[in-house]
């Protein structure tokens, strides 16, 4: 069973649950890892790559057990992604350490709105590449649209941290669930769009085939038929073998 922080945090959540969570299409025998069904598993065709940024995630402990999150795909490509549960009173205390680096310049990945603007700094663009000595590390939000609203909106100690407004419609492709709102992403989506607006085109490739691999597959699952082979299985193959290569 491969294991990302994601699934190790799912996990350790799982433990302490007194109630299993079922979600939609609980029938569905599911793999352990990528959480589609076993006929349409997506671990194969996971890839890792390096990022001239970090990212790191704040999740919502419901989003943590929804087949359609998104987040985790972040972690599966980049394996070094911390991820931390939201408390509402606190920073959890690596993230904590991580927002007080003095290496790192850490920005909110949300749109936020005017209002918000009033109370927090907003930018819709980052440094250059090599413009800064410090190291950009993007804090993304991981929940339903209302979870990711309340998270920013209840959490006092994030009100210190920069947030990045992405440019509206940068990237919308997810099929499993959607917002009906141009400026509302999913969080794969978020980061996809992170990497393109930090110049980090190939990182972006990948993580885009990954994500558009997982759309086919879990609307496959739901449908109960097998996926067909397209473009992005063939991309991560080549991705795949190239490590591979590079490894040897």
């Amino acid at each position: 069973m491969y294991s990302t922080n994601f699934t190790r945090l799912r996990d350790q959540e799982l433990a302490k649950s007194t109630k299993p969570f079922h979600a939609k299409g609980k029938s569905v025998i599911r793999c352990a890892d990528c959480q589609m069904a076993e006929y349409a598993c997506i671990c194969q065709w996971r890839p890792t790559v390096e990022s001239q940024i970090d990212f790191a995630l704040l999740v919502h402990r419901k989003e943590l057990f929804k087949p359609t999150n998104t987040g985790r795909l972040i972690t599966d490509v980049f394996p070094q992604t911390p991820i931390f549960l939201w408390n509402r009173l606190e920073a959890p205390a690596g993230l904590e350490v991580l927002l007080n680096d003095p290496a790192r310049e850490c920005y909110i990945v949300f749109p936020a709105s005017e209002d918000e603007g009033k109370a927090r700094i907003i930018v819709q663009a980052l440094p250059a590449p090599g413009a800064s000595s410090k190291k950009i590390t993007l804090l993304v939000l991981d929940g339903s649209w209302k979870q990711c609203s309340r998270m920013i909106a209840l959490s006092r100690w994030l009100d210190r941290v920069p947030c990045l407004k992405l440019p509206d419609a940068f990237v919308k492709s997810y099929l499993v669930r959607d917002s009906g709102r141009d400026d509302r992403f999913s969080t794969a989506e978020a980061a996809i769009s992170c990497l393109l607006l930090a110049g980090e085109n190939h990182p972006a490739q990948i993580l885009q085939h990954y994500f558009s691999l997982f759309n086919q597959h879990y609307v496959a699952t739901r449908g109960c038929y097998l996926p067909e082979r397209g473009e992005s299985h063939e991309v991560l193959e080549q991705h795949l073998l190239s490590c591979t290569a590079n490894d040897n």
